[in-house]
């Protein structure tokens, strides 16, 4: 495998999701993005930054680049409950969707005109929990394609919740209990959405009426593992890809649904906390995961069944490792500047990690 090697802005907290911001209402010399940042015993925050766009210079050394990504902390506020998920919704003022340890969906306005930027929280509501009012963790979020008027989240509670961007304080439609919990979800395509579950099963959703899946349930026969993460093919609406707590990443050709078409690569050695299809080159897949490892893997060239070897030099043009050699820790999160062209991690040892591709 090839390997690399990721730069590091330390940070003295955990850094357990990472977000690119790339609206038009940022300056195009600039990058932007956004981070929790978690600190034991503390509630999490929720942080905006910006760093020059390496892109920029012409860069002719690996030095150049670490001396270009100076991050910038413009604003935080603090955040009810650990963000376990957290995504973007682009427009002027972007909003920051969160989900939390407390079960609940919270939207955060990036207000970063003028001298004095800042973030404030302009809705809350908690949509997960058992009927005892027990709480339940909201687990993961997303933001309907191209309307980008809806979200869908999913938790331990077992629900799959529809809301608006308007007023998330009402619920549009809510699932059935779906198995012993959820881990993860996406949308396919604007009218259909997936989810993960801790059992090692993909179910579908038709978004006119969530209160039952698409049947049949899709899964695996040769491994059950938990589901971690869960991504959508940017341009084929049947192939999705998942990770599991195993180390594995499995991409799924849904268009026979009783009996779906599954590839199965072991990229790494521990939990894979997030999998995404790269945006610009949709064969390849980024992962992290709580090894201390980014890969970035040709899923299209690897066999079934295959097995990537951080130590070996065969297969290069497939698997590329990246790491920190001051980051021991978990890699918990990733994201891909579509414009930039710049790799961005968080990690536990505190570190924000970055490659300029």
């Amino acid at each position: 495998m090839a390997r690399r090697e990721l730069d590091q802005y330390t940070v003295p907290r955990k850094v357990p999701k990472v977000r690119w911001l790339e609206g038009s209402a940022f300056p195009q010399s600039d990058l932007h993005f956004a981070t929790a940042l978690h600190l034991d015993g503390k509630s999490d925050t929720l942080a905006i930054w910006s760093c020059s766009n390496p892109r920029q210079f012409e860069i002719t050394r690996a030095e150049d680049v670490k001396s270009k990504f100076s991050p910038v902390q413009l604003a935080e506020a603090p955040h009810r409950g650990e963000i376990l998920d957290m995504r973007v919704i682009e427009g002027r003022h972007p909003l920051l969707a969160t989900v939390s340890s407390m079960g609940e969906i919270n939207l955060y306005k990036a207000m970063l005109e003028g001298e004095s930027p800042s973030i404030e929280r302009v809705a809350t509501h908690r949509h997960h929990g058992f009927p005892d009012m027990g709480v339940a963790e909201a687990t993961s979020i997303a933001i309907r394609p191209q309307a980008l008027n809806e979200i869908a989240s999913v938790g331990e509670d077992s629900r799959l919740v529809l809301t608006g961007v308007d007023n998330i304080q009402k619920t549009l439609q809510r699932s059935d209990r779906i198995g012993t919990g959820l881990s993860a979800v996406c949308w396919r395509s604007s009218s259909s959405l997936a989810v993960a579950t801790k059992t090692g099963q993909v179910r579908l959703f038709d978004r006119r009426n969530i209160t039952k899946s698409v049947q049949p349930t899709l899964q695996d026969e040769k491994q059950r593992d938990l589901l971690t993460c869960i991504a959508q093919h940017p341009t084929e609406t049947y192939r999705l890809a998942t990770g599991n707590d195993d180390g594995g990443i499995s991409i799924w050709d849904v268009r026979n649904m009783s009996k779906p078409d599954i590839k199965i690569i072991k990229a790494h050695n521990s939990i894979v906390w997030e999998v995404k299809f790269h945006p610009n080159q949709a064969d390849k897949l980024i992962s992290c995961s709580q090894d201390g490892t980014l890969v970035t893997l040709n899923w299209k060239q690897a066999v079934d069944d295959y097995v990537s070897d951080a130590t070996s030099t065969r297969d290069e043009h497939i698997a590329t490792y990246w790491s920190s050699i001051r980051n021991v820790l978990s890699v918990n999160s990733i994201d891909y500047h579509n414009r930039a062209n710049v790799l961005l991690a968080g990690s536990d040892s505190g570190g924000i990690l970055h490659s300029a591709q």
